[in-house]
């Protein structure tokens, strides 16, 4: 039995118990089983006794003795129920419940926690024009995504994701101007360089790399070949820079191709015939306004092109097609007003909008010298990726971009994510993992054996502390999967690892007899299985050194 098939039990038994005093029926959803902040006042604890005191017109501390004195005997893996003032009724776990949670956790092969929800998840993060290196925004939005995908699966869902390649627009023109104008410059030819041009070490790096390949071999050669070749080199480039953070998209998707293969016009024409579609000012509209939003969208302009919304209406048309239940976009929080434009295309095709999801990511500010580093891309002063990178390990990366709510700013302090001190939290919970590592070794060396299923063992205070913090992980990690919240598996990772370095300082392992040693490396093997997979979940790898 689990802490919450216990929490259930404890509330249907007191409901029978106050209708049978009291003749009150009292559902048990209505009864509160809550954790008390300070463990000496229970593993459990509710206040129904406060509650009904003016109903039952009796003192608070009279009603909660009577409901315990017919609980004593009653509870499965309950060890005594106390009553408190001013009328708290707390129950303590038996040495039983901890015993069956370190075995289930010692049996355990993965921790996937099946809800049963089993959809079909695709997940579109990062989405950048591939036309320059990914910058510090990328990299929250990158995380963030990942992790998200993470979770999904690990609630028991299929999860694909993916990565739209912008590759259709007029910064693909802008992006061919400015490499050409770089290309030309090396050849001595001057020009001027493009008003929306790109300027970053990267742009010029293509052009030296065209220069040092092809000499002026290129120097006639059309907008449409340099396009090509920064495309292409801009885009491998991504692919790396996402896999040195650890994100391999299942997925790419070029917006170029939905024209090639005339889906933009295909799905149009759906529109049309479900009557959303109409002409106006040589304009093709959809009726955007008749579902979420505040007015009407441009499809196809005057001139006879088509307009980006049109591309991103083929596009999530497309992504049903291709029979997901669920799509989820992440976005920066400045397209926040482009939601409910592309959740009345979900409606307009008949599909549940709910069935799509928009997560924002907030701005991130880096801090040097207590100063935040501005950021432009066309004028290539942004931070990007690889410069982080080149600063600190990714999984301190991963870490801190995942650590606070994706709807929060956050400035990321560089030096912080550096230290090998309790002052960083990653470095913290790594380091918990690192202890217990070596006390594992260090048995294995001494030939201690470890038993899985060592009973009849008293537990502390502060091991029943680690302990119930172990029973919550699976509460965690459906939270933070269907709140599409990851920092709330950092915090849950940190508590961890400060409550074990407490315990690890306050009770020393190997100044005992053998059963008491068995038994506490047993719980430090169990609370490395859960650090491990936690931090893994959150895409770090855990370590055993350090």
């Amino acid at each position: 039995m689990n802490k919450d098939e216990i929490i259930q039990f404890i509330k249907a038994k007191v409901s029978e118990i106050v209708f049978q005093n009291f003749n009150i029926d009292l559902n048990k959803e209505e009864i509160e089983v809550s954790i008390p902040a300070n463990i000496e006042n229970g593993d459990l604890s509710t206040n129904v006794a406060l509650k009904l005191t003016k109903i039952v017109k009796k003192n608070p501390l009279e009603i909660a003795n009577i409901i315990s004195e017919n609980l004593q005997n009653n509870l499965e893996y309950i060890n005594s129920v106390e009553v408190k003032k001013p009328g708290f009724i707390n129950f303590y776990l038996a040495n039983a419940y901890y015993d069956n949670l370190i075995k289930e956790i010692n049996n355990a092969k993965d921790f996937i926690f099946d809800t049963g929800e089993h959809n079909y998840y695709n997940v579109e993060f990062v989405s950048a024009n591939p036309t320059g290196d990914l910058h510090l925004g990328h990299a929250r939005n990158a995380i963030y995504g990942d992790t998200i995908v993470r979770l999904l699966k690990k609630i028991g869902n299929k999860v694909d994701s993916e990565y739209y390649i912008n590759d259709a627009g007029m910064q693909m023109h802008n992006l061919a101007l400015s490499v050409k104008y770089f290309y030309d410059k090396l050849l001595g030819i001057e020009g001027e360089f493009p008003q929306d041009g790109y300027c970053g070490e990267e742009i010029q790096a293509i052009a030296s790399k065209i220069f040092n390949t092809f000499g002026s071999e290129k120097t006639n050669e059309d907008l449409e070949w340099f396009k090509n070749y920064a495309y292409h080199e801009n885009l491998e480039e991504i692919k790396r820079v996402l896999h040195e953070l650890k994100i391999n998209f299942d997925i790419w998707t070029s917006e170029k191709s939905l024209h090639d293969k005339n889906l933009v016009e295909e799905k149009i024409d759906l529109l049309a015939k479900k009557g959303d579609i109409y002409t106006k000012d040589d304009a093709l509209w959809l009726a955007t306004s008749k579902y979420f939003d505040d007015k009407d969208r441009v499809l196809k302009k005057s001139d006879g092109l088509y307009t980006y919304f049109a591309s991103d209406v083929a596009y999530h048309m497309d992504k049903f097609d291709r029979n997901y239940t669920n799509l989820i976009d992440v976005w920066g929080g400045d397209h926040h007003g482009y939601i409910n434009r592309v959740r009345s295309v979900i409606a307009s095709l008949g599909k549940d909008p709910s069935d799509f999801e928009v997560l924002t990511i907030q701005m991130i500010n880096i801090l040097q010298n207590n100063e935040r580093v501005k950021m432009s891309k066309r004028k290539g002063t942004s931070v990007t990726i690889k410069e982080l990178l080149n600063e600190l390990d990714v999984d301190s990366l991963r870490y801190f971009f995942l650590m606070r709510s994706p709807d929060s700013q956050m400035d990321f302090d560089i030096e912080l994510a550096k230290q090998e001190s309790s002052n960083n939290p990653i470095f913290y919970i790594q380091y918990a993992n690192a202890r217990i590592n070596t006390l594992l070794l260090r048995a294995n060396e001494e030939k201690i054996n470890i038993c899985n299923d060592v009973l009849e063992y008293n537990y502390s205070i502060c091991e029943k502390k680690l302990l119930n913090l172990l029973s919550d992980y699976k509460k965690i990690i459906i939270n933070a999967a269907n709140l599409r919240l990851p920092h709330l598996l950092c915090n849950y990772l940190l508590e961890l690892a400060s409550a074990y370095h407490h315990y690890y300082n306050l009770e020393p392992v190997f100044n005992n007899d053998e059963k008491i040693v068995s038994a506490k490396l047993n719980m430090a093997k169990v609370i490395k299985k859960i650090i491990v997979d936690g931090l893994m979940t959150l895409g770090i790898d855990p370590k055993d050194k350090m």
